[in-house]
C-alpha cells in the first residue's frame, strides 16, 4: 500500500523545501501532497506570477529526480484577496467564472508533471469557516462548493488522477433532545452524503435544499480520499465510504495527534491495522499522514521543525517500505 505524506499550506517552508523533499523520500515516501499557494500564484484575477510559476516547476523537476510522486491541492484554507473580496465561494456567479480558470490555469502550467490533483482539501469544513452561523448561508455555499467539484473535474479528468480529500466522522446526538438528534442528523448527512451520494449518482443533496441533479458530477473522482481525525474510526469510514461512494479506488490520511510521540507512534501503529484490515473488504490503495512538520506552537506532526525524525515518521514509512 502506497505511503503518503500531507504537508498542509501553513507548514510547507518555501526557503527549504527542497531539502524536506529530500528528507521525506529518504524516508520512503514515494507520494507528497501540497497546497498551491493560489495568491501568490494569483495575486491579481487572470494573472499569474512567473516567479511562483517557476518556483513550483522547479520543485516538480526536483521531485522527480527524488523519484518523488508531487500531487497538489488547489483549494486548503485561504483564497487570493482579489477572490474573497468579490464574494469569493459565497457568490456563486462570481466563484463559476473565477474558480475554472484557475483549476485550467494551474492545469496548464503544472498538469504535465504533477503526479496527481486534489481539488478541494476538506471542503465541508471550508464551508464550516466561511459561514458558521447561517444554515441557509451554509448551504448556498456548499452547493456552490460542489458545483465547482464538477468544474474542475470537467477540466482536469483524463489526465493525471483526481483525488477527493473528504473529511468524515460518525455523528452523535450530545444529548437525548429532538434537537441533538436532528442536529446530528444533519451533521451527518453534510459529512457523508452531499459528497459521497453526489459522486455516486449525480445528485446534490444538502440538508434544508431541494435535491437535484448536476450533469457530469456522477463518478467525477479517479480517486475517493477520506480524511479522519479519530483514528478508531479509520477502518469503518474506508469500508463506509466504499458502500456509499462510486466504484474508486479508496485513500485514506489520518490527522495526526497533538501531544507525546510515544502516543502518537501507538495511533501510527493501530492505523496501519486498521488499514490493513480495511483492504481486505475495499479497494484501499493509500494512507498518509497530515500534517508531515512541526511548526511553531504545533507539535502534532512526525517530523520537528528542526527536521529531526520522529518515532511516529520512522514507524510508518519503515512498515511500507518493509
Amino acid at each position: 500500500m502506497i505511503r503518503q505524506a500531507v504537508v498542509p499550506h501553513a507548514r510547507l517552508d518555501r526557503a527549504r523545501f527542497l531539502e524536506d523533499l529530500g528528507l521525506l523520500a529518504g524516508l520512503g515516501a514515494t507520494t507528497i501532497r501540497i497546497t498551491l499557494d493560489w495568491s501568490w500564484l494569483q495575486p491579481k484575477a487572470a494573472t499569474f506570477d512567473g516567479d511562483a510559476v517557476e518556483w513550483y516547476a522547479g520543485l516538480l523537476q526536483h521531485a522527480a529526480a527524488a523519484g518523488v510522486d508531487l500531487q497538489f491541492t488547489l483549494l486548503e484554507r485561504e483564497v487570493p484577496t482579489w477572490f474573497d473580496n468579490d464574494g469569493g465561494f459565497a457568490d456563486a456567479r462570481f466563484a463559476g467564472h473565477w474558480w475554472p480558470r484557475w483549476v485550467e490555469g494551474a492545469s496548464e502550467r503544472f498538469g504535465d508533471a504533477v503526479a496527481g490533483w486534489v481539488p478541494f482539501d476538506n471542503p465541508l469544513a471550508f464551508a464550516n469557516r466561511l459561514v458558521p452561523d447561517d444554515p441557509q448561508r451554509h448551504g448556498e455555499v456548499l452547493d456552490t462548493l460542489v458545483v465547482a467539484w464538477r468544474d474542475a473535474w470537467r477540466i482536469l479528468r483524463g489526465g493525471p488522477p483526481v483525488s477527493t480529500a473528504i473529511g468524515v466522522k460518525t455523528v452523535r446526538a450530545v444529548d437525548q433532545t429532538i434537537q441533538a438528534a436532528e442536529e446530528a442528523r444533519r451533521q451527518e448527512h453534510l459529512r457523508w452524503d452531499v459528497w459521497l451520494q453526489g459522486l455516486y449518482d449525480g445528485t446534490i443533496s444538502i440538508p434544508g435544499r431541494a435535491d437535484r441533479e448536476l450533469a457530469d458530477l456522477a463518478g467525477a473522482c479517479d480517486v475517493l480520499g477520506i480524511i479522519v481525525a479519530d483514528v478508531d474510526e479509520s477502518l469503518g469510514a474506508v469500508l463506509r465510504t466504499a458502500e456509499m461512494g462510486p466504484d474508486r479506488p479508496l485513500a485514506i490520511t489520518l490527522i495526526t495527534p497533538k501531544g507525546k510521540d510515544a502516543d502518537r507512534v501507538t495511533v501510527v501503529e493501530r492505523f496501519e491495522t486498521a488499514c490493513g484490515e480495511a483492504a481486505e473488504g475495499a479497494p484501499l490503495q493509500a494512507m498518509a499522514l497530515s500534517p508531515t512538520f512541526d511548526v511553531d506552537g504545533h507539535d502534532d506532526g512526525i517530523i520537528t521543525r528542526d527536521r529531526d525524525v520522529k518515532d511516529s515518521a520512522a514507524v510508518f514509512f519503515e512498515a511500507g517500505v518493509h
